[in-house]
């Protein structure tokens, strides 16, 4: 049985037996993690309140090999959103981005750049709560680019020509082609879109939001109808939580 400590951000947690926990979080050196925290529901435990969802925590625990669980050890909180709890819209907002999280990552395989961006994003909205769309949006489309389903924005993917001032279109394999390559076929992705995205490429959590703030609402919803249409073609499924938009 091997010891192992991390940074990890508590993503979820569902009550095991009696008096347990299995606790999904986002670790910085392991990736995804299952873990059980035994004995965490009761009313003397060592755990406390580190367990709370997306409460920011430095972990210690047990992995055996060959199975997919891991037994938590200690857990120690670096950063909580406490403060936030009675603010619905932000909870909410907060278990969409985890549910990404957990569905897009691999288990056990660290994405540093994955963590550093989730703790950005969480950190962005946790300042200015009300960027809390715009951080949705940002973070859709970090998860789709860190994990290769995000289109190229600047090409046609079946000519290559470098995109211009017109309409292009996002096909069924969720690429982006022109008119000519497409047929016409396929969702239509506008000029300030292809921008907008481009600007999350580029920037901060924070300073992409803030930046929002002067684009009009259309380019906002229209972003929203195109990363949840992506997502939900590469899940399969839609996500279990969407916020209102």
């Amino acid at each position: 049985m091997a010891l192992f400590e991390t940074e990890a951000l508590i993503l979820r947690t569902y009550n095991l037996a009696e008096a347990d926990k299995i606790v999904v979080c986002l670790s910085r050196s392991a990736g995804l993690i299952r873990g059980v925290a035994k004995g965490c529901r009761k009313l003397k435990n060592r755990f406390g309140a580190s367990l709370e969802p997306f409460t920011l925590v430095n972990l210690t625990y047990y992995e055996k090999e060959h199975q997919e669980l891991v037994s938590l050890r200690q857990v120690e909180i670096l950063k909580s959103r406490f403060n936030l709890s009675s603010n619905t819209a932000l909870l909410t907002g907060f278990a969409y981005m985890g549910d990404l999280l957990t569905d897009f990552s691999a288990p056990h395989q660290a994405n540093d750049n994955l963590f550093r961006m989730a703790l950005a994003s969480f950190e962005a909205v946790a300042q200015v709560p009300s960027d809390l769309e715009a951080v949705l949006r940002y973070f859709e489309v970090w998860v789709l680019k860190l994990e290769g389903f995000l289109p190229d924005l600047r090409t046609c993917a079946s000519c290559h020509k470098v995109f211009g001032e017109e309409v292009v279109y996002l096909t069924s394999d969720l690429s982006l082609r022109c008119l000519q390559c497409s047929n016409g076929r396929g969702s239509v992705v506008s000029k300030h879109l292809r921008s907008h995205l481009r600007s999350a490429e580029k920037l901060s959590p924070a300073k992409f939001a803030e930046e929002a703030r002067e684009v009009p609402k259309e380019i906002g919803k229209e972003m929203a109808e195109l990363t949840f249409q992506i997502i939900g073609r590469v899940l399969e499924r839609m996500p279990r939580v969407r916020p209102a938009s």
